[in-house]
């Protein structure tokens, strides 16, 4: 899937892994029986209630139309409506306003508002078992579906897949012990045939009263106040209400109010705003047709190897806590996904060593 005509697996492999600090652990890996085929995505029935739980996380999904509805905090007792999918901006070629297109240095839709991808998306719940005891078995996991599903705290991934689209994908995941939402996203290539560079984004919706304020760090580090239409040092004539209110967002962006915290951390440096109260937003891969004339030379428009147009994905961790204490997570956190091991795959048994520290 990620490499075009010379992708496809057919299945994924999950056990549960540790890695000693500034050292390395060894696994091998060897296929025992043939892999059973998954089912395809189908349309939301209606009925019963698709979830995925752990100890500290409960997330609803609609059940009519499979997107993201709310997330509960179990540890601390409350919860939040919140609904995510993926929009596009349609890309600027120039107007009669300006003539500055949208490319890979400058970032202007022609329109402020975002198209959905997908008003309802196809779904499929899985939830892999772990062994006696919560440990996974190696020889082989059990999927169990919601007419049975797996106890979750014995669970060792419970995960809910989501297809916008044929070039838009979502994986929402929760492990034991985890106290964030991961959501691991696939898009491209993107499709402009129809003539409309589109730029990517993955929004978050809440009633959250946020007044026109949003929160992004500075590298990493320091986290900055942003104000819709506004700045700091002198007055402000917006002429580009949703480019002109995207920040760099290099590990984390968040909305809050007086109470409850939604935290977004990134894999990447990503464009991030917020563009309506209650509601975040983070640019992911964008497909344009014309180059900006900023010194690029060509539109943000790769081929790839194929030339079908790069695939690209990603993972944002979603956290939900109480304003007061939301820091105390995502800054862990976000170093933590910064720094995150380096996965290497060989064949072969691998080195004589299976761990060094």
């Amino acid at each position: 899937r990620l490499q075009g005509g010379t992708g496809g697996a057919p299945g994924e492999l999950l056990f549960q892994a540790w890695a000693p600090p500034l050292g390395f652990s060894t696994f091998g890996v060897k296929q025992l029986s043939p892999a059973r085929p998954q089912d395809p995505p189908g349309w939301p029935s209606g009925d019963p209630e698709p979830q995925i739980q752990n100890e500290h996380l409960r997330v609803l999904f609609d059940p009519v139309t499979g997107h993201l509805r709310e997330i509960q905090n179990l540890a601390k007792g409350f919860s939040l409506p919140v609904f995510q999918s993926f929009h596009w901006y349609n890309a600027s070629t120039g107007d009669a306003q300006s003539p500055q297109a949208s490319g890979a240095y400058i970032f202007r839709p022609n329109s402020s508002a975002a198209i959905p991808v997908a008003k309802r998306v196809a779904t499929r719940l899985l939830k892999v078992g772990g062994g006696p005891g919560g440990f996974p078995r190696f020889g082989g996991v059990s999927r169990c579906h919601r007419a049975s599903p797996c106890p979750p705290q014995t669970a060792l991934v419970q995960e809910l897949h989501q297809n916008f689209s044929a070039w838009c994908s979502q994986v929402l995941r929760l492990r034991p012990g985890q106290p964030y939402l991961e959501l691991e996203w696939t898009v491209g290539p993107i499709p402009v045939s129809d003539g409309m560079g589109k730029e990517i984004i993955s929004r978050f919706e809440t009633p959250l009263r946020t007044a026109g304020r949003f929160y992004t760090d500075s590298n990493g580090r320091q986290v900055l106040q942003r104000r819709r239409d506004w700045r700091p040092t002198w007055n402000l004539t917006q002429t580009e209400p949703v480019a002109g209110n995207y920040y760099p967002v290099n590990t984390r962006i968040f909305i809050k109010d007086q109470k409850l915290q939604l935290t977004v951390l990134t894999d990447r440096s990503q464009g991030g705003s917020s563009v309506l109260d209650g509601s975040l937003e983070l640019m992911v891969p964008r497909g344009l047709l014309k180059d900006d004339s900023r010194g690029v030379g060509e539109p943000l428009d790769e081929p790839g190897d194929d030339g079908q147009g790069l695939v690209v994905r990603g993972r944002h961790r979603v956290l939900l806590d109480t304003a007061a204490a939301a820091a105390e997570q995502h800054r862990p956190l976000a170093q933590e996904m910064v720094t995150s091991p380096s996965l290497v795959l060989a064949p072969g048994a691998g080195p004589p060593l299976r761990q060094v520290s």
